[in-house]
């Protein structure tokens, strides 16, 4: 018995040292929650506005807020439908409500007025870069590319620069979306793309995404000026790094992508 209560009390200690989320007087419930490993490592929230509390319950003290469609990285789930999130542009870990927390692959993009069309069945090898990474960029991209910055200049921001390695990685992004129809961050082929930028050995302290599907580069922009979680991208100071991909489309014209990163 003695050595039954020595390790409920080493995991709790544990529990409240690596994660720092339940608070001195948590019940003896809340300290036996059980961890279960999710199938993906990022969600986006889909609450106006969603309290992250340092336990699992409404009980527990507030520590900070997301946004609608924000994206956080998921670290596990509890066994009472909630999830513990790291919120990478502020380092906050917690946890948050499952009901306005889903895996990118279950939520329509916000800048995107089609919803998304049903993906192509996910390889077993994920295909390699064809080509070394190229530094130039495309007459499109670097309008994408000016045109963000006049964005950023607005507010006070430094001008992102693109990354080869990043560029290449978009790029096969937006081919990914276009071949195998589907338009969303979680490709069918690549994953999240936190999931693609590591596959591909992109380091980054931080990191976000923006799809778009036009016509032109002009009205992919405004699209994402328009919609609050992509020109939170835009105008994150954090970022210091961008990847861009554009490819022909016959349903949208052309399909962009924009990664961001910051190191």
């Amino acid at each position: 018995m003695r050595k039954r209560i020595v390790v409920i009390i080493l995991l709790t200690f544990l529990s409240v040292a690596v994660f720092g989320l339940f608070s001195p007087g948590a019940t003896r419930a809340n300290a036996e929650q059980t961890w279960q490993r999710v199938d993906f490592i990022s969600g986006i929230v889909t609450a106006v506005e969603l309290n992250v509390r340092k336990g699992p319950s409404t009980k527990h003290m507030i520590v900070g807020t997301l946004k609608k469609n924000q994206w956080v990285n998921v670290l596990a789930k509890m066994d009472n439908g909630w999830y513990v999130i790291f919120d990478t542009n502020t380092g906050m870990v917690g946890c948050v409500s499952g009901k306005y927390l889903l895996p990118p692959n279950k939520v329509d993009d916000p800048g995107n007025s089609t919803p998304s069309t049903p993906s192509a069945p996910k390889p077993t090898t994920a295909p390699q870069p064809t080509q070394a990474p190229q530094a130039g960029l495309s007459q499109d991209e670097q309008k994408i590319l000016n045109l963000i910055n006049q964005e950023r200049a607005k507010a006070g921001l430094a001008a992102l620069k693109a990354d080869a390695s990043l560029m290449d990685v978009a790029r096969l992004k937006a081919k990914d979306m276009v071949q195998n129809n589907y338009f969303s961050h979680q490709s069918p082929t690549y994953g999240s793309p936190f999931d693609m930028m590591r596959q591909f050995g992109i380091t980054f302290k931080t990191a976000g995404e923006n799809i778009a599907g036009n016509s032109t580069e002009e009205g992919a922009v405004k699209a994402w000026m328009n919609s609050e979680g992509h020109r939170k991208n835009i105008l994150n100071g954090n970022f210091n790094y961008t990847g861009i991909g554009i490819y022909q489309s016959p349903k949208y014209g052309k399909i962009f992508v924009q990664m961001f990163i910051g190191r």
